[in-house]
């Protein structure tokens, strides 16, 4: 994927131009701020795509905590049934 870098300032001049440019070339466009990286603008697909591979990374270490401790994945399935029997 192409990256490109921009200031603030020239962001807020061409905003229009710098979100068709993520969307129709599947661009990542780095904000900077006094030459510092501040914010990213991607295509919507890739924000959707680092969300689930967050969602995942945070499973995966959860299960890590558990195995750690002992505690089985059916146990974990038998107790968040249970809770969520009791939500109103």
């Amino acid at each position: 994927m192409k990256t490109t870098t921009v200031s603030v300032a020239e962001g807020k001049k061409g905003f229009s131009r710098l979100i068709q440019d993520a969307f129709q070339n599947k661009e990542e466009i780095i904000v900077t701020r006094r030459g510092k990286p501040v914010a990213v603008i991607v295509p919507y697909e890739g924000y959707q795509h680092s969300k689930k591979a967050e969602g995942y990374r945070k499973i995966m270490e959860a299960r890590d905590a558990f195995l750690k401790t002992g505690i089985l994945a059916g146990e974990i399935y038998k107790e968040s049934r249970k809770q969520l029997e009791k939500r109103p």
